[in-house]
């Protein structure tokens, strides 16, 4: 045999591979669309330890959320108290 065989897992793999950068680029985006619905709970609530206590998760997941996924640009609306915290 000349060279390195083509086999069935070769394929497999190169596939999953594929699969899975996919499945990487699924989840990101998905991680960018909650932290949206997050700074837009802020906006409507005023602050993100209200999105906590209405969602019933703690307010270090809502703050992590938006900070490594979020705009960057949350501002309250301007009916809305100033504070994010």
């Amino acid at each position: 045999m000349d060279g390195v065989p083509t086999t069935d897992w070769r394929i497999r793999v190169a596939a999953e591979d594929e699969r899975r950068r996919d499945l990487l680029a699924e989840l990101s985006a998905s991680a960018e669309r909650r932290a949206k619905a997050l700074e837009d709970g802020v906006r409507e609530l005023g602050s993100k330890s209200a999105v906590a206590r209405d969602l019933g998760i703690d307010v270090s997941a809502v703050r992590r959320a938006i900070r490594e996924h979020g705009t960057g640009t949350l501002r309250p609306s301007s009916g809305s108290p100033t504070t994010t915290e």
